[in-house]
């Protein structure tokens, strides 16, 4: 039993370090790098922003069964020690700090899809465009979104540095 709790704990791990790294390096590739005469602007705009947000919705729910397995399993979850007390609060630092962040970040994302200039359809919700809102609303999601985004590269990079430390 114990087997199959770590194996599904590192599958979940994997699966939203998968889905935010291809969150963290594909919507802005899609929006800016892809020629839109293709599809035309809006469905170009349209298709890239309901990938990123299903994906973001996929990550939060990982995340969520990823926080609450471990509370309803009967086994133990077995993992790393940490080197001292030093190192064993950098990781609880730098956990909390991914999952807020990426909380943050589901946030900040809906706050930009409700204040989108054209129409979105989003998992079969349709949002309405709010050019007014868009105006006076979208830009500060946007920025901290982004803000959210650097935040997020540099906790991946302490994680990494993290469990290169731990693994010497």
């Amino acid at each position: 039993m114990a087997s199959r709790s770590r194996i599904l704990d590192r599958s979940l791990h994997w699966i939203s370090a998968v889905l935010l790294l291809l969150m963290l390096m594909t919507l802005s590739s899609q929006l800016h790098q892809v020629n839109w005469e293709v599809k035309g602007q809006l469905a170009h705009r349209q298709d890239a922003v309901e990938l990123h947000a299903i994906m973001g919705l996929m990550l939060v729910v990982v995340m969520l069964i990823r926080l609450i397995f471990p509370l309803l399993s009967s086994v133990p979850m077995v993992r790393m020690q940490p080197t001292s007390a030093t190192h064993g609060f950098f990781i609880r630092l730098t956990h909390s700090a991914l999952y807020v962040s990426i909380l943050g970040l589901a946030v900040t994302g809906l706050m930009m899809v409700n204040n989108y200039e054209i129409p979105l359809m989003v998992a079969g919700i349709s949002i309405a465009q709010d050019k007014q809102a868009f105006y006076a609303n979208f830009t500060q999601w946007h920025e901290i979104h982004m803000i959210l985004k650097q935040v997020m590269w540099w906790l991946i990079g302490l994680h990494l540095a993290g469990v290169l430390y731990a693994k010497k």
